[in-house]
């Protein structure tokens, strides 16, 4: 155990010695630097600094020396999917349409190579439907869009993402030490590490992930809960992983749905989102001046929501009715506060 301790004490400064070296280069040849000539395709909250997208890059070499059961296909998808999110950091890549054809293709691609499938929905319809390998590949193929593209929205507050990301794998990591299930427990670690020292950097606003970071990173946790579910069917609810990746999707399909009754393109982005309004919120009340600690204190009140939602279902990781309660539930708060700040912020004209 002490040789454990101090060889993840080491990985994890070498990590952060790395990233810090990489996010000085990248200021100094001013390059991926988060600033107005930077994804113009994007709404994102201001800061007062000028700051390198180094998250997913640091992810990328960091991820290349872990080793990985799948292989190089695994490293190869990660690869071409930070690559398209890069593209779109450089505004190479600007329409959202043609990112989600590359974004649909890699993954079907993934998902095809690697026989990769879903056993278990616990509805006896669904789970009918997924023997059928068309319904079960484009199932996923859904799954993975909506999660890819959830945590996309949901870039632009600091910690938001990085740390959605780090309590759903410690989420899966505690939950199958306790319970001795399946897991590739060195994979999870070595993610956990890597994450925490991105976290480190995007809580002071030092790094962002950007596209590149998010497609990326938001791909891997996919794929780990899915192997997950998959190889612990037969005693994890596949709601639990709903319970953990509940926010990013719904995010994304209330920001379709919102903007098709608004008739909004719905390629055009915005700053509709429940962060945005909790942002504006708490700035109004001059509850923080600096923007930066009130864009990073913003991350922490709804990750500190979501941990509490998490914890509480990792005590109810086989019981299908209660993970379903707990995923209306949080809807429903979502939807609710989302409701207030649009009416206590009277954006009604701004939408």
């Amino acid at each position: 155990k002490f040789i454990t301790k101090n060889s993840l004490m080491i990985k994890f400064l070498f990590f952060f010695l790395f990233h810090f070296i990489v996010n000085k280069f990248f200021l100094k040849i001013n390059f991926l630097v988060d600033k107005k000539e930077t994804s113009e395709h994007k709404k994102k909250i201001i800061t007062d600094t000028k700051t390198p997208l180094t998250g997913g890059f640091t992810f990328i070499v960091f991820f290349s020396f872990i080793s990985i059961e799948h292989h190089y296909s695994f490293l190869i998808a990660i690869i071409l999917l930070y690559a398209v999110g890069l593209m779109s950091d450089l505004n190479l890549l600007t329409s959202p349409i043609k990112r989600i054809i590359f974004q649909s293709c890699l993954i079907l691609s993934f998902i095809i190579i690697n026989d990769l499938s879903v056993k278990n929905l616990s509805l006896e319809i669904l789970n009918e439907l997924l023997n059928y390998k068309l319904f079960n590949i484009f199932f996923l193929l859904v799954c993975l869009l909506v999660l890819v593209n959830g945590f996309n929205f949901l870039d632009g507050i600091n910690t938001l993402v990085i740390s959605n990301f780090i309590i759903c794998l410690f989420c899966i990591y505690y939950i199958s030490n306790k319970y001795q299930l399946s897991l590739d427990f060195i994979l999870v670690q070595n993610l956990l590490i890597i994450l925490s020292v991105i976290f480190i950097f995007n809580f002071f606003g030092k790094s962002f992930l950007g596209d590149s970071g998010t497609y990326s990173i938001s791909f891997v946790v996919g794929i780990v809960c899915i192997n997950f579910a998959y190889n612990n069917y037969l005693i994890v609810s596949p709601y639990f992983i709903a319970c953990l990746l509940w926010y990013p999707a719904i995010e994304n399909l209330f920001s379709i749905l919102r903007r098709f009754f608004f008739k909004k393109k719905l390629s055009k982005a915005d700053n509709n989102h429940l962060h945005h309004f909790l942002y504006l919120a708490i700035k109004k009340n001059n509850f923080i001046k600096n923007n930066l600690f009130l864009n990073t204190f913003t991350g922490i009140i709804i990750n500190s929501y979501i941990f509490l939602s998490v914890f509480i279902a990792t005590f109810y990781y086989d019981h299908t009715k209660t993970l379903l309660t707990i995923i209306l539930f949080n809807v429903f708060i979502y939807f609710s506060l989302y409701y207030y700040l649009f009416r206590a912020l009277d954006l009604k004209k701004k939408i």
